[in-house]
């Protein structure tokens, strides 16, 4: 069921959570933004149904031809009329002042097309149907320009700027996408088949934020030429049953010197499993200014008591 916030019991029910929610935690978590979200899950905006269980949730492919598309009006949809419905109520519920909103996170091209079609038929479909895998990516695009522009005109603007999904505000419009499936692909098969949309996509926005993880590091150059995007890079590890972290990947200390070359163009967050050791390194060999770290630790605690300020 699509919850209608139409309904004044429900307004009421919702701003009295949201309430909730500053008045025990604040308005930021560390160093970022607590946010207010109105967002939906955006594969649903291509036709994909969203599975729900054990406390997870994950698109289930949706692909009948390469022309399904074609004549598609995400305008018409459920989702999307809900999505512009239930933004403005939300924002009337709490008004505009004291809670910050979040624009809407987005899959990027590349992910929406795995989740219609599976990774694995995306792969296939590189190699046996370039130029209809780029059309379907196009009306993708489409679909993800028109509905982020959309819902982002329904939130408040706060200094003529707005906040992405990660709790940092921004000048101007925003969007964060995703571009998991890019790990999957050489440099020169990305860069013709998907970037191109990559580019589309942040031409549309101020500022767009992508997210990526550090196994996608061979795609960083290709993104390093969109002017206005941030990156946020996940560096992986695993959580084993026995309580432990393993790393999957490139590390901190494989990714510096890629990092370093972001960071001399544009601004970069980390999310990662964080010790001193790798706390220091990152501090010690990346400017402030434009670098932020988020993730995981073992002791919170001591971490915020070593880096950050406290009141006098």
């Amino acid at each position: 069921m699509i919850r209608d916030l139409s309904d004044l019991r429900v307004q009421e029910s919702f701003r009295g959570s949201i309430e909730k929610m500053y008045d025990e935690h604040g308005l930021l978590n560390d160093d970022l933004f607590r946010l207010v979200g109105t967002g939906i899950s955006s594969e649903v905006l291509v036709g994909c149904h969203i599975a729900v269980r054990a406390g997870t949730h994950w698109a289930e492919p949706y692909f009948t031809d390469w022309n399904q598309l074609d004549h598609y009006r995400v305008q018409d949809t459920i989702w999307y009329q809900r999505l512009l419905e239930n933004t403005p109520r939300a924002v009337e519920a709490l008004g505009t002042e004291k809670y910050p909103f979040c624009c809407m996170a987005f899959r990027g091209a590349a992910d929406m097309a795995a989740a219609m079609l599976t990774a694995e038929r995306l792969c296939d479909a590189v190699l046996d149907h370039p130029a209809k895998l780029k059309e379907l990516l196009a009306h993708i695009t489409d679909v993800t320009i028109d509905s982020a522009l959309a819902h982002a005109s329904l939130l408040p603007r706060h200094q003529g700027g707005q906040f992405n999904s990660y709790g940092i505000w921004t000048p101007g419009r925003t969007v964060t996408f995703t571009v998991d499936a890019a790990t999957y692909f050489s440099p020169s098969c990305y860069e013709d088949i998907f970037l191109p949309f990559d580019q589309r996509l942040c031409a549309a926005l101020d500022t767009p934020f992508v997210h990526t993880h550090a196994s996608a590091r061979q795609h960083f150059a290709g993104w390093l030429e969109i002017s206005n995007l941030g990156l946020q890079c996940v560096i992986d590890q695993a959580y084993l049953p026995e309580g432990l972290n393993r790393p999957i990947g490139p590390q901190l200390a494989e990714l510096l010197a890629d990092f370093q070359i972001i960071r001399r163009r544009k601004s970069l967050m980390m999310y990662g499993y964080w010790d001193e050791c790798t706390l220091q390194l990152a501090l010690d060999q990346l400017p402030p200014g434009g670098s932020a770290i988020l993730g995981m630790v073992e002791d919170p605690a001591a971490i915020r008591q070593k880096y950050i300020p406290q009141a006098a």
